[in-house]
């Protein structure tokens, strides 16, 4: 072995490290983006699941418009109260003007946002779901 070779071992070994450490620290961070993600998902579904449940809740029961106005489109319907005390229980950060609410117009097209803010975030997200009730 010469002089000039002494230590490249050493330094094709060094570089070998740096090369996996970097795969194992990437491999981190897609896992924390995936964990992320799926959260993002969870909350996107849970969402969905309660708008269905209260548009479904809407055509059991009575479709007529000063009804569907007085439970579901002012804060004060007893339907609407327990609905969305069951938003704020299910979704992180459903308070202030995160507070979910629905909208029903003259020809009972409703329009139902919830609104959430996952932990750690600064952007609240939201769900926005349009239904025709045929009264």
């Amino acid at each position: 072995m010469t002089a000039r070779q002494q230590g490249s071992m050493m330094l094709e070994s060094l570089i070998a490290i740096l090369i996996f450490s970097m795969g194992i620290l990437s491999i981190v961070a897609l896992l924390g983006a995936s964990v992320k993600n799926t959260s993002d998902a969870t909350y996107r579904t849970q969402a969905s699941l309660l708008t269905s449940q209260i548009i479904g809740q809407m055509w059991t029961g009575d479709r007529a418009n000063a009804t569907l106005v007085a439970n579901y489109g002012s804060a004060t319907g007893a339907p609407f109260i327990a609905w969305s005390n069951t938003v704020v229980q299910a979704l992180p950060g459903v308070t202030g003007a995160n507070l979910p609410t629905i909208a029903v117009d003259a020809s009972n097209v409703v329009t139902i946002t919830v609104r959430w803010q996952a932990p750690g975030e600064a952007v609240s997200r939201n769900y926005v779901a349009i239904a025709r009730i045929n009264g």
